[in-house]
């Protein structure tokens, strides 16, 4: 039986490598992990591997690449257009989606199917033509993998048992389990910190995606999520995750060199220690900063770049009282992202012009993303990214919200 939560062969000319590597690179990017074998062969013969790979159970689907040269591949046309239907035509559990490629035509991707010896029906399998190569063209086809992908997910997984998300933003994600859905942003990363145009026209609205999907797919079903990501990235994922929806999120929080331990809001909260201090410069502007120092004091990095910031009319200092530096249990976290909403809700209250929240963090990961997850119905929020290399900050998403009225708390708002 096909186990759903494996990953998605992408079979593809290779003159259309270009191609597979977009469609690649979007695809993890929303979290479907993707089989190809320029990267994932091992050093056997070609056919074998590839026919052992359609045979195994853990490939949970297929994507076919239809380009004019498919007509003249032995590979694609006597196994792998082949193994994928002998793989639907046995198990519900396999899906298969046919994207022409930018210069074939629905009409001609057909025939280009009817030239596999033993492909004897493909007419349920879903035809989604790429016309070009950018992000907005490939939406359908990302949508419909990653919709159907997660509801198989949902349906084959035990009644109760977390559906396992990973967000990796670092090189080489690993994880000591395999995440059924795995969003993949490192190539993003791999020359320092994304732009914002890339964090707001590609990142966030993958993630935006990725969780709408799973809500909508997965309904009622527990999230855990974990990874190697940076700050601003864990944040957004607990803000487009946030309490109002009536979700159950965790993130496995890394505790000493090989444990986890989850990180969650329904827990029996502890106090925390973390305090606020709100210094108003109430004619200067209508941008407020907000400081995390949990990790470490942030406000040396940012007196570096005041230059390159707007004029806040006020800070926020978030810190425990004892100082920063200090570790936090999960039932502390939980407290400490009520006191957050808290303490800016009621800095916004105090200065009601304020457009946008401006975000620094310096703290552990599981902690941003119930921070994020708390942060529904504030302002605007701009988050910033910290380089180590650098030791500074760079902006990063701006996550956009309805804002709310001016001295009043929203009456929907989960208390």
């Amino acid at each position: 039986m096909t186990d759903p939560t494996g990953r998605v062969f992408l079979s593809y000319k290779h003159e259309q490598t270009d191609v597979a590597n977009f469609l690649q690179t979007e695809l993890e990017r929303h979290g479907v992990p993707i089989w190809r074998d320029i990267f994932d062969l091992k050093p056997e013969p070609l056919r074998d591997e590839i026919i052992d790979q359609l045979e195994n159970p853990e490939t949970a689907s297929g994507i076919a690449l239809v380009s004019e040269g498919v007509a003249d591949s032995d590979i694609i046309l006597n196994d792998e257009l082949p193994g994928f239907n002998s793989r639907w035509d046995r198990d519900d559990e396999f899906f298969v989606v046919v994207v022409p490629c930018p210069d074939v035509s629905v009409g001609e991707a057909k025939s280009i199917l009817n030239e596999a010896p033993i492909l004897h029906d493909f007419s349920a399998w879903k035809m989604l033509p790429l016309e070009e190569t950018t992000s907005d063209k490939a939406t359908e086809i990302v949508q419909t993998v990653l919709s159907e992908r997660i509801e198989r997910i949902d349906g084959y997984l035990p009644d109760g048992e977390p559906l396992e998300c990973s967000l990796d933003t670092y090189e080489s994600p690993a994880h000591d389990i395999d995440p059924a859905i795995a969003i993949d942003w490192s190539r993003s990363f791999e020359h320092g910190p994304p732009s914002q145009e890339v964090w707001n026209q590609r990142l966030l609205p993958a993630l935006t995606t990725v969780t709408d999907c799973l809500i909508q797919n997965a309904s009622g079903r527990p999230l855990r999520f974990r990874g190697r990501t940076h700050l601003p990235a864990a944040f957004a994922a607990g803000y487009c995750l946030p309490t109002t929806r009536r979700i159950q999120a965790t993130w496995m929080q890394p505790t000493g060199p090989a444990g986890m331990t989850e990180w969650k809001l329904d827990i029996d909260e502890e106090e925390s220690g973390l305090e606020g201090d709100l210094q108003r410069q109430p004619n200067h502007g209508s941008e407020l900063a907000v400081l995390v120092n949990i990790a470490a004091d942030v406000q040396p990095e940012i007196d570096q770049m005041h230059n390159d910031l707007p004029d806040f009319n006020g800070v926020l200092r978030l810190t425990p009282e004892d100082g920063p530096d200090v570790e936090l249990s999960p039932a502390q976290a939980a407290h400490a992202a009520d006191v957050f909403r808290t303490k800016v809700r009621d800095a916004v209250k105090e200065l009601p012009k304020t457009s946008t929240i401006h975000l620094f963090i310096a703290g552990p990961i599981g902690l941003a993303f119930l921070f994020g997850r708390k942060s529904n119905t504030l302002r605007p929020i701009q988050t910033y990214l910290y380089s180590k290399d650098e030791g500074r900050y760079y902006p990063a998403g701006r996550l956009q919200d309805q804002p709310l009225s001016d001295g009043s708390d929203t009456a929907s708002e989960e208390q």
